[in-house]
């Protein structure tokens, strides 16, 4: 269930936000603007290459979740442009000593420019650990698997410190790691993340 009252770094959080960070790529710039019931965000790298467009909506019995990302993908010719599409439900549970648990169920398409089109189930788990009034952490993993006969595999972690300034401010850093593969191309990447968010 959303409310007016969760963490700035809840992925339920009914709230407009700001957001600014670097990673080993470039400075990344983002934003939401939310209602009672749903929220519409944005973030994109300065390069203009990489960018992601969400949508949530939020009630008592269903959190429904869906995005467009737009990216690079390693191709036999080269990086190519892609478009990855995506639909879910998240579900969430309260553990231990505040710890807050998200598990998303997913599927998604994925289209890369004059290569492959690929469908894929996703499954996606956020653990949120309020340590103090102020720090938090964060943990998350994500995979994909091909659904339609192509061979895609994909995966995601990140660990992440964070400080609650107040309500409305926090920074994180964060380190990432992230593993593909399409058909024969594999890639992998490891990058460190600094990032600074508010809500209002």
């Amino acid at each position: 269930m959303a409310s007016d009252f969760r963490h700035i770094a809840d992925p339920l959080n009914l709230n407009s936000s700001l957001y600014i960070g670097f990673d080993d790529d470039t400075f990344k710039l983002g934003g939401s603007f939310a209602t009672s019931h749903q929220k519409f965000s944005a973030n994109t790298n300065f390069d203009g290459d990489k960018w992601h467009l969400g949508y949530l909506y939020s009630t008592r019995d269903v959190n429904f979740r869906a995005s467009v990302d737009h990216g690079k993908t390693d191709t036999p010719q080269g990086k190519a442009n892609h478009y990855q599409y995506q639909m879910g439900l998240m579900t969430e549970h309260q553990g231990w000593f505040s710890t807050l648990v998200f598990t998303e169920l997913a599927v998604n398409h994925l289209a890369v420019k004059s290569y492959k089109d690929s469908t894929a189930a996703n499954a996606s788990m956020t653990v949120l650990k309020p340590m103090t009034e102020h720090w938090y952490s964060e943990f998350y993993v994500q995979g994909n698997a091909g659904i339609d006969g192509v061979e895609r595999y994909e995966a995601r972690s990140w660990l992440a410190l964070g400080y609650q300034i107040n309500p409305q401010w926090s920074w994180l850093v964060r380190y990432q790691y992230d593993w593909e593969k399409l058909d024969r191309i594999e890639s992998e990447d490891t990058q460190w993340v600094f990032a600074i968010r508010s809500q209002f």
